[in-house]
């Protein structure tokens, strides 16, 4: 790629970002605006009275409709949003390769999945409400750990292969080396698996993916072609330092952690909320739009935290990769190839990183990788 390809590939970038950022807040505003007519408009009363009547007021079934028609309704409400970010945006700057149909079959798959997991999600959050009402948020916390946990542990077997083919990587040497960085960084993987992504977007990426017998490393035939095997290596290092450092664990601490002050918080204010506005109480459904406007709310607040904590992990994670490798130019390598490749804007601001970006910036993780004293550094 030529210097000035390179200088038009970084101007996409920072436009992109800008795009997305903007979407972004137009998101945030929709979801607002969508619970806000829900609820003041009398939407979620006149579909909880429905449902009773027609259900013979089994509270079960009521919620369970309740849950997916709303969930339904959002998703319809902000289907023209989701087409512009996820197909026409990603066509426009080269990094879509799905057909509408195809895309749109992924999004009815997902659509489907968002349903499944809401029904279940909220269907126990009201049983909870229920059958607990004075102690129901620790119970909550406790499901939570247990949902995230679940669904990190089917994911790459059950969720995952709805939208991507995988496939063992037919890559003996590789394989080999992979396995090895896996034992020495003491973790049992199921396999090593070519993931396919070229079917429908250019954007490369890997991961280790799943818990105990699930946990299988994942590279994208993206990641394949175009980068050595000591970048691609440098990738997996990477991904294999978060598991040597816990880091699942850590953000499943902080995010149970966090949960469970959600769910106190609203124990504190739902029930006066639901009240004041004329239901029954924090158990009726009819007040749904209330209890997902302050989890929304909740999740905003503390999304910079969050962010700022999984922006030290992956520091901590560059600096295995390179202790691993013995060297930090495979790794700086791959980040500047990403970079280019899927689009990152190297260097955004400095308050747009502290509030929306999980991962450092590129250029900053690669000062850090330059700045790393390989004759001091240990694997650990």
């Amino acid at each position: 790629m030529t210097p000035a390809d390179t200088a038009e590939r970084a101007r996409q970038a920072r436009e992109y970002e800008s795009l997305h950022n903007r979407l972004f807040v137009i998101r945030l505003l929709v979801t607002a605006l969508a619970l806000a007519v829900f609820h003041f408009a009398g939407g979620s009363v006149h579909l909880a009275a429905g449902l009773r009547t027609h259900c013979g007021g089994w509270w079960p079934l009521t919620h369970g409709l309740y849950i997916l028609t709303a969930v339904f309704g959002f998703a319809a409400f902000t289907f023209p949003l989701s087409f512009y970010e996820e197909h026409a945006l990603e066509h426009r700057y080269g990094l879509s390769r799905q057909t509408f149909g195809s895309w749109l079959w992924d999004y009815a798959k997902g659509l489907l999945l968002e349903l499944a997991l809401a029904l279940v999600f909220f269907e126990v959050l009201y049983a909870l409400l229920h059958w607990a009402p004075d102690t129901w948020w620790l119970f909550a916390t406790g499901f939570y750990v247990i949902f995230s946990i679940g669904l990190s542990a089917v994911a790459p077997v059950l969720i995952m292969p709805l939208f991507h083919k995988f496939e063992p990587l037919d890559n003996p040497e590789l394989v080999q080396r992979v396995t090895g960085f896996a034992q020495r960084a003491g973790l049992k993987i199921t396999g090593v698996f070519r993931w396919g992504l070229a079917e429908k977007t250019a954007t490369a990426n890997a991961a280790l993916a799943g818990l105990g017998r699930t946990r299988r490393i994942i590279l994208g035939d993206t990641l394949l072609k175009g980068y050595t095997t000591d970048e691609i290596l440098a990738v997996l290092a990477h991904e294999l330092g978060h598991q040597r450092h816990h880091d699942l664990t850590r953000l499943l601490v902080v995010g149970s952690a966090l949960a469970g002050l959600a769910f106190g918080l609203l124990h504190l204010v739902l029930g006066k909320m639901t009240l004041a506005a004329g239901f029954s109480g924090a158990a009726d459904i009819a007040g749904f739009p209330l209890l997902v406007f302050c989890l929304f709310l909740f999740s905003l607040v503390t999304m910079p935290l969050v962010n700022t904590y999984s922006r030290r992990r992956e520091y901590a994670a560059d600096a295995y990769a390179v202790a691993t490798l013995g060297s930090n130019a495979p790794l700086i390598g791959a980040l500047e190839k990403l970079a280019l490749q899927n689009l990152d804007d190297r260097e955004p601001a400095a308050w747009i990183e502290c509030l929306l970006h999980s991962h450092p910036s590129i250029a900053r993780r690669v000062a850090a990788v330059r700045d790393i004293k390989l004759a001091h550094l240990t694997v650990r």
